[in-house]
């Protein structure tokens, strides 16, 4: 019986990531699903006419990049404020502030995002005093791209009103606040967005997605941010499927409702609670053992006892829903893996899929009971090919051998974890970090190109419940590919990152062309 399809591509080179044929030349979409997939002649035969059809001229065609670890609505968001991502020192970001107060009513936040001193030849974080040199008619703060430190003017100070005292208030050598803080929580409430803010952020952030060749993302999204999400969905401008990870604050409202993780529509799913147990190696606020290299006693922050954490698993473990740690240093990853050894029943463990977020100081023991347990590994190798590099901020922040016992990808596929990979948003771009975790001069980091594209496809699929729709080009499944300018599986791995991706399509839906038709 002949067939008419949604979409036909033809004449490209496909990369499909089934094991059962790893390769094709043509694939065919009917109701948002991959209809048919092999060679031309096949194809074609099976579906002679289609509503759409697209000639690759012998590009490169892979399955949809899974994020499986971004802020993509909070990125969105953050794009309508000052961007200082590509500022080169303190005295630019200044300069651009000032450039910007017109912006603002008088009175109003001016918030600025992303900047990173370890890039700046002058190596320190942007004080308060500074920031006051600005403007008198505002409070401002700037936000690390860690996410895990701001720096706020003396208005701003004031107008947060939070304990100068707790631990994450900077001090100078007189005792006075430096407008340096470190993973406190409650400085964000001044400043969350409104609704419309909000429901603009998720457009934005999709479209950072597709340009990128990202077609599923896990979202660490701000309280509420569900529903803004569906209702973006239901005005089908939707170009993302997006896979949201719920506060752990609000796992109570989760567990009253009968609320678990996978439930959804095809395009919006609930997946995991989010918790944090400590900060980042930027901020110096990562649980280290060792501490750091500016003040070995300072050995970071542990935003969670271990009481708190085993109480929290507990009940996850108890209502079926997944858990997603933040622990980045390995003081903060011993706690998370002994709270799973501690458990009386682990049955429902591997199930369940419990995932470490970050794991970079995690070392081969770790792995090892890590993998025991059936928790996933999800870690971002951005991270590796921006700040791991010789001379990079991780060199300025610890020891040489903590730096290269770091993001061993390759000592953890070895060892039989599942690995999945996110961006963390710094980058965002799934080519970055392909070429970050394949050209390492690590070895125990170092992965092939193939490895690092399943971790970024059918493993993220994995770590999201979603390997039998997403992560693969197979027959049945969601119809999520990227088409590529080059082979990513022949071009020399130094050259990964120039890569472009030329279009996106979700569903059968072509959401992102370089060359709109």
């Amino acid at each position: 019986m002949k067939i008419e399809a949604d979409l036909v591509v033809f004449n490209g080179n496909i990369i499909t990531m089934d094991p059962q044929r790893p390769t094709a030349t043509a694939l065919a979409v009917k109701s948002f699903k991959i209809l048919a997939i092999g060679e031309e002649e096949e194809v074609l035969d099976l579906v002679p006419t289609a509503k759409r059809v697209i000639d690759l001229g012998g590009k490169t065609v892979v399955p949809g990049f899974i994020d499986s670890h971004t802020h993509l609505t909070s990125s969105g968001i953050k794009q309508s404020h000052v961007q200082l991502d590509s500022v080169k020192s303190p005295e630019e970001v200044i300069q651009k502030l000032k450039d910007s107060v017109d912006r603002y009513p008088k009175g109003e936040w001016i918030l600025g995002y992303n900047w990173d001193e370890s890039e700046w030849e002058d190596r320190r974080y942007i004080l308060g005093k500074e920031l006051d040199e600005v403007t008198n008619d505002h409070p401002i703060m700037i936000t690390r791209i860690c996410g895990h430190l701001a720096s706020v003017n003396s208005i701003g100070l004031k107008k947060l009103g939070i304990d100068l005292k707790q631990k994450g208030v900077e001090k100078d050598r007189k005792g006075h606040p430096t407008g340096v803080l470190k993973d406190i929580d409650e400085i964000w409430e001044q400043v969350r967005p409104g609704p419309e803010k909000v429901l603009e952020g998720i457009i934005a952030g999709n479209k950072i997605a597709y340009e990128n060749g990202i077609t599923a993302a896990v979202d660490n999204a701000p309280v509420g941010t569900l529903r803004y999400v569906r209702e973006i969905e239901t005005r089908d401008q939707l170009s993302t499927r997006m896979i949201l990870n719920i506060p752990v604050e609000q796992m109570n409202q989760m567990t009253d409702i009968g609320l678990t993780s996978g439930m959804g529509s095809p395009l919006v799913k609930i997946g995991g609670v989010k918790i944090f147990t400590d900060g980042s190696i930027g901020a110096m606020t990562a649980h280290v053992s060792k501490g750091y290299l500016v003040n070995p006693k300072n050995k970071g922050m542990a935003l969670m006892s271990a009481s708190k954490y085993a109480s929290i698993i507990e009940k996850a473990v108890m209502y079926n829903i997944q858990t997603v740690t933040h622990a980045i240093g390995d003081e903060a990853i011993e706690m998370v893996i002994s709270t799973f050894e501690r458990l009386e029943d682990k049955s429902m463990l591997r199930d369940q899929r419990h995932r470490i977020e970050h794991a970079e100081l995690i070392n081969e023991y770790q792995i090892r009971r890590a993998v025991s347990l059936g928790l996933i590994l999800s870690m971002q190798p951005n991270f590796v090919g921006r700040w791991q590099q010789e001379g990079g901020l991780y060199d300025e922040r610890l020891d040489e051998e903590t730096v290269r016992g770091m993001n061993m990808f390759r000592v953890a596929l070895d060892n039989g974890a599942r690995l999945c990979f996110g961006s963390d948003g710094m980058p965002y771009g799934p080519l970055y970090g392909i070429w970050s975790a394949t050209t390492h001069h690590n070895e125990r980091v170092r992965l092939t190109v193939e490895e690092a594209l399943r971790c970024y496809t059918l493993e993220s699929a994995y770590s999201v419940f979603q390997e039998n729709t997403l992560g693969s080009l197979s027959v049945g499944k969601r119809a999520d590919f990227v088409v590529l300018s080059e082979d990513i599986l022949k071009v020399k791995p130094e050259t990964i990152k120039d890569i472009t991706v030329e279009m996106t399509i979700v569903g059968g839906i072509v959401e992102y062309s370089v060359t709109r038709d």
